[in-house]
């Protein structure tokens, strides 16, 4: 039996074209996006990277290959675009690759930050440990510096080709091609993010201020927007993005920091942002990602928060389904979602349902999913259980709390 839709706004929330809508997929934060002219890329704590068609918010490529939380994503030239990770790792990845083209090793340290230069010839990595490295795709040879004492916190390319890094010894520097230092100056507080805007630096703090800076580290226009540390960070040469630990977004002009828009945009950390001429991109700790108005900051999608809550009967199975919706659908025709529509899936083999790209190593196995299988599934977590799937790692300790979940599945996914 279909259960009744907790609200109407979340019976909509179902019906609601795909054009233009939230993009709903990963299973935990995100906390790492770039926009392209038709994809999004983001980066999340479920170790998954999702290219988005950013039209119709559908998945075009779901990659799972770091250990641990993709920290950092850039879209590159000819389609190709890269990520970076908890193990220290940086990927490249064909559009379409289910493995990247070249990966360096794991390293010691985790990626904070990727910038790719304006050419698209090089790449940059910051790490936690105050380490740089510099990538030239063309030639695969990587050149490294030890940047900062303390963890690197933000890096981006100026149309020069210099690279500028921030950190947290609250250090702003400038660095050649050949990563030898231009100049270096002390900031005034810790740093959150760096970004490029018009030639000039835009770097967000922990005490609240955005700031402007001259491509040799003057001091340009600075904006004191909140008392609460500001954690996110986007720009292009017309518009500068920044997100704050309370949710709280403000768009403002690239030349001056004159502030157009503040909004609401989640009620937790905004953790990335990503913005063109007309729409701003917007993640946090619910796994959504929301796209927002540049002239106005209004709402342009769905209710990613509802569309988690369609069906409901206030059992505890139901509450631990949430976690489930934010990558699963119970309705046969939502294909919107990183995972599968787990409509009907009792009595069905694994990997069989219709409308999904499933992984040849999960096509492999010999899995019926009944009560007792998915329980199991959520006994020994997916990369035990079901090795080679997409599916971020989780289980569920508590015996009750399994069955409570598997008897949700039984009554609401019929």
């Amino acid at each position: 039996m279909r259960l009744a839709a907790l609200s109407l706004a979340a019976a909509l929330a179902c019906v609601l074209p795909a054009k233009g809508q939230d993009m709903i997929g990963h299973g935990g934060p995100v906390g790492a996006l770039d926009l392209g002219a038709d994809v999004l890329l983001s980066g999340g704590f479920d170790t998954r990277a999702i290219l988005w068609d950013r039209d119709n918010a559908t998945a075009r490529n779901i990659t799972r290959f770091h250990e641990g939380n993709v920290t950092a994503v850039a879209l590159l030239e000819q389609g190709q675009f890269a990520t970076a990770g908890q193990d220290g790792r940086i990927a490249i990845w064909n559009e379409e690759g289910r493995a990247p083209v070249f990966a360096t090793d794991a390293g010691i340290s985790a990626v904070a930050s990727l910038a790719v230069s304006d050419d698209g010839a090089f790449i940059a990595a910051g790490f936690w440990d105050g380490r740089v490295q510099v990538l030239e795709l063309g030639r695969a040879e990587l050149t490294e510096q030890t940047a900062h004492s303390d963890r690197v916190t933000g890096l981006g390319f100026l149309p020069s080709g210099d690279l500028v890094t921030v950190g947290g010894d609250l250090r702003l520097a400038r660095w050649g091609r050949n990563m030898e230092l231009q100049a270096r100056i002390d900031l005034p507080d810790l740093p959150n993010g760096l970004a490029i805007t018009q030639g000039r630096i835009a770097v967000i703090f922990a005490d609240g201020a955005l700031r402007l800076f001259s491509d040799m580290g003057d001091l340009l226009p600075e904006r004191f927007l909140t008392d609460r540390p500001l954690v996110a960070l986007a720009a292009t040469n017309a518009d500068v993005a920044a997100g704050a630990i309370d949710g709280t977004v403000w768009l403002l002009t690239g030349a001056d920091l004159s502030q157009r828009q503040m909004f609401a945009a989640a009620q937790g950390p905004v953790w990335a942002l990503a913005l063109d001429g007309q729409q701003v991109f917007t993640s946090g700790n619910d796994g959504a990602i929301r796209r927002w108005s540049l002239a106005d900051g209004r709402a342009l999608g769905g209710a990613p928060a509802e569309v988690a809550q369609e069906y409901t009967d206030d059992s505890r199975g139901a509450e631990i389904w949430q976690s489930c919706a934010v990558c699963h659908s119970l309705s046969p025709d939502d294909h919107r979602r990183a995972g599968p529509s787990l409509h009907g899936i009792f009595g069905t083999p694994i990997a069989s349902q219709t409308g999904y790209d499933y992984s040849s190593a999960l096509r492999d196995l010999d899995i019926v999913w009944t009560k007792r299988t998915v329980a199991e599934l959520f006994e020994y977590g997916p990369e035990a259980y079901t090795p080679g799937s997409r599916m971020p790692e989780q289980r569920i300790g508590d015996s009750a709390d399994r069955q409570a979940l598997v008897e949700f599945l039984d009554r609401a996914a019929q």
